[in-house]
């Protein structure tokens, strides 16, 4: 119940990868926000359909993100917060 509340007053239809502390937001959420880059570096994510995965700073393919893994690739990526779905569905197929 309380992954519900905090969704809805400070997620809405974003994920927790877009968003960031406001100065209104409670003391919690701001607590939260502090430690979010070290939750997101520790965390493992199913891709699922690849919508709130992002491809280069989420780790969903081993077990550090890809801007880790392949850091001269990332540096020169135009859009580093794409996520799997955008990525994937950007390669054509031949």
């Amino acid at each position: 119940m309380w992954v519900q509340i905090l969704r809805n007053k400070y997620l809405h239809t974003k994920t927790l990868a877009q968003v960031n502390a406001r100065p209104m937001d409670s003391p919690f959420w701001k607590g939260l926000m502090k430690t979010k880059l070290t939750f997101l570096l520790r965390v493992k994510f199913l891709i699922g359909n690849g919508t709130t995965t992002r491809f280069w700073e989420d780790t969903w393919l081993g077990e550090t993100p890809l801007a880790l893994q392949y850091p001269s690739l990332y540096n020169i990526v135009q859009h580093k917060e794409d996520y799997v779905a955008i990525v994937l569905n950007s390669v054509p197929l031949n």
